[in-house]
């Protein structure tokens, strides 16, 4: 079975202070995206297709150049700022890309079978990878999705607010709704909440975008996207792949959306502070055995 690991990395990146999409987490200089590559390799994903801006083009293939090119099939797709849309002529200047929905899209000429999207900024675990390998052998349908859920509380950051889209799951553990809330962070052992005051269990599963779809899915966010630009009121507001995507799919007839949740430990880098904790993280796995030094030696 052929599946494309799909690693959204044109991203802003101003919370950090630097493109932290190439930056150097792994103890030869390795990027959080890399390790990904090297579970989905493990896993036995046959392509690679990163989501960058064209501008950045030349300082990812700089960082990344040949290192895993014989070992998986490495292909760009290019997230702009400001796209052309059919039908859609007159929509105002943008100074941020239309967000993780979008970026998905961007990949709909280089899909061509079951795909799985991540972020290039987050470190998954190999569970995870694990659990959609066997989501994709014995689960795979064309009207079938799936999350790899983690929990609330081993995702929130120290160093200031996150989003997170909270999911909804039912004793089948398939997703009910999926709903995304910003600037949250940790108020107490068991909670976590919004500046508007609204709670959250830090028991809460949610999805940080390890999704899997069917190629024919892409077909459906398109129309999402469109359906989204009809309200003016949405032009200068985020599309996510979440709320907007995952959770309109399943509410349409037949189709549906598993839940798995992962044993691992998820890692991030969204504020400079971040990447010390992060390398740290890597450097044990890499001390444990779970990833050799040099990654691709």
């Amino acid at each position: 079975m052929k599946t494309t690991l799909v690693i959204m990395a044109a991203g802003m990146w101003s919370r950090y202070g630097w493109l932290k999409q190439i930056d150097g987490f792994g103890p030869n200089g390795e990027t959080i995206m890399e390790y990904s590559i090297y579970d989905a390799i493990r896993a036995w994903f046959t392509n690679v297709v990163i989501v960058i801006r064209k501008s950045f083009e030349e300082q990812f293939k700089e960082v990344l150049g040949s290192r895993f090119d014989d070992k998986i099939t490495v292909e760009y797709a290019f997230q702009e700022i400001n796209p052309k849309i059919d039908g859609f002529d007159n929509l105002p200047e943008r100074t941020k890309p239309w967000w993780t929905g979008h970026a998905v899209l961007a990949v709909k000429d280089h899909i061509q079978w079951n795909f799985c999207v991540i972020n290039a900024d987050d470190y998954y675990g190999v569970d995870g990878y694990g659990q959609m390998l066997d989501w994709l052998s014995n689960n795979c349908k064309e009207k079938k999705a799936c999350i790899i859920g983690y929990v609330l509380k081993n995702t929130l950051s120290k160093n200031g607010t996150v989003n997170r889209g909270i999911c909804e799951v039912d004793e089948n553990n398939n997703l009910v709704a999926i709903s995304d809330r910003l600037k949250i962070w940790k108020i107490s052992d068991t909670v976590a909440a919004k500046p508007d005051g609204e709670e959250v269990s830090l028991d809460s599963v949610v999805s940080m975008t390890m999704l899997w779809f069917h190629a024919s899915f892409l077909d459906r966010l398109e129309q999402y996207f469109k359906n989204f630009l009809s309200d003016p009121e949405n032009w200068k507001k985020e599309f996510f792949i979440t709320t907007h995507g995952i959770d309109v799919y399943i509410n349409e007839p037949w189709n549906s959306c598993g839940v798995r949740i992962s044993k691992d430990q998820w890692h991030w880098v969204t504020y400079a502070q971040d990447k010390e904790t992060t390398k740290v993280a890597i450097q044990n796995l890499v001390d444990t055995g779970v990833y050799p030094s040099p990654l691709w030696s």
